[in-house]
């Protein structure tokens, strides 16, 4: 046996507990941070790829480049596994049940203050002629603006100039106001009749598999009987997603209960730990069957899509999001290499950024373009790719130091 430190809330007190050594897996998620780190920088490869012209063009790497909404599942993946853990814990391990106030406050703060400055930033610069009510504002501060049925902007554009990748942040938002209700719920359905350890955590891995179902209804409701282009960008489409982080939160915790099911679980993670370059291969594999005409054209042909491609693409990221989630999130502590690749000091200063680099991207490159007066679709994305990286990580690590920080001291 050894102590290890749990992964904690900024501002809370380390808590230690006795673990067996190297059976189950570790839980401070250094290494998880380093995937958001590399999902933040495919979000800006898909982005240059586009606007240079590079995924429009023929062959394989087109193709691999069309399919940038991947990242994006293992982005809500990270979110699942990450977010659900103390409801997880309560239930599998009788710990303290996490505060509802204090976890909205926490998500607040960790989302908004830097999402106004980019928000207002991108009002400003971009959208001062188009915006013209407070409402226009408004909506676009408070992220409610994908439910608009009639938006201001071009509807294909998503957004506003300058913030078209924060859909996904409104999807991740809907998530953390759902969750305390959905955990809520699940916890009460696998605790019912009085549920031994294991059968509740086979209760919530069911449990999330039927929720992840509900998102073919609801895409079968966006296309009929009339396609509804905005519903594409709510956050039923996506629960597949969500739930694939959520079960991984379960193993992970189920593997530290003290209960017969849990040393196979143990092994079981072990096993999957120990063979992630397998893993991560099979998502490489999964991720270029749907960046096939299985999954649709390359680039959309209307903008209403075919529904049957779009139901593969979900459940390809699905499980391609898990085939490189689940293995991260299961590696015992310890020097392994992916602990290395992924939970390095590097990684840990750069996660720091991701949120940053995530939010500034847009903004630097319409910035670039504009200034720069380079031609768009000339297929030079190396330069135009690094430049926007810089760029985007220095404003990433000022707003950091001036945003971020005090905003997670309050936090605390």
């Amino acid at each position: 046996m050894r102590l290890v430190t749990l992964r904690r809330t900024p501002g809370q007190a380390p808590m230690h507990v006795d673990q067996p050594a190297a059976t189950t897996p570790a839980t401070r998620l250094n290494a998880v941070d380093g995937l958001r780190v590399l999902a933040a920088l495919a979000v800006l490869v898909f982005h240059i790829a586009g606007i240079t012209g590079l995924q429009y063009g023929e062959g394989p790497l087109a193709w691999l480049l069309s399919r940038g909404e991947a990242r994006v599942a293992v982005f809500f993946a990270i979110s699942g596994l990450l977010l659900y853990r103390p409801w997880v814990k309560h239930l599998l391990t009788a710990t303290e049940p996490p505060g509802t106030r204090v976890y909205l406050t926490r998500r607040i703060l960790r989302i908004f203050p830097l999402y106004w400055v980019v928000a207002l930033t991108a009002l400003i610069a971009f959208n001062l002629d188009a915006a013209k009510t407070v409402w226009d504002w408004a909506e676009v501060l408070l992220l409610v603006y994908v439910f608009d049925p009639t938006p201001w902007w071009p509807v294909v554009q998503l957004a506003p100039i300058g913030l078209q990748q924060m859909w996904t942040l409104s999807i991740d938002v809907s998530f953390y106001l759902l969750l305390p209700l959905l955990a809520a719920a699940l916890g009460r359905a696998a605790r019912a009749g009085g549920a031994s350890v294991d059968t509740r955590a086979k209760r919530l891995l069911i449990l999330l598999a039927g929720l992840s179902l509900t998102s073919f209804a609801y895409m079968y409701a966006v296309h009929h009987p009339v396609y509804t282009m905005r519903m594409e960008w709510w956050l039923p489409r996506f629960f597949p997603w969500f739930a694939v982080g959520m079960a991984t939160c379960v193993l992970t915790v189920w593997a530290r209960a003290d209960s017969p099911g849990a040393e196979r679980i143990r092994r079981w993670g072990t096993e999957i730990a120990a063979n992630a370059g397998t893993c991560f291969v099979l998502a490489a594999m999964v991720f270029g069957l749907a960046a096939t005409p299985l999954g649709g054209p390359k680039t959309p042909q209307s903008l209403a899509p075919d529904l049957l491609p779009d139901a593969f693409r979900l459940v390809a990221y699905a499980v391609m999001a898990f085939l490189i989630v689940a293995p991260v999130a299961l590696q015992p502590p310890g020097r392994s290499w992916v602990n290395v690749l992924l939970g390095n000091r590097a990684m840990r200063w750069l996660a720091n950024l991701s949120y940053g680099v995530f939010a500034w991207q847009i903004i630097v490159v319409w910035a670039y373009y504009d200034i720069s007066g380079r031609p768009y679709l000339d297929q030079q994305f190396i330069p135009v790719f690094f430049v926007v990286l810089a760029v985007s990580v220095v404003l990433a690590w000022v707003t950091y130091q001036l945003v971020e920080k005090p905003a997670r001291r309050k936090r605390a």
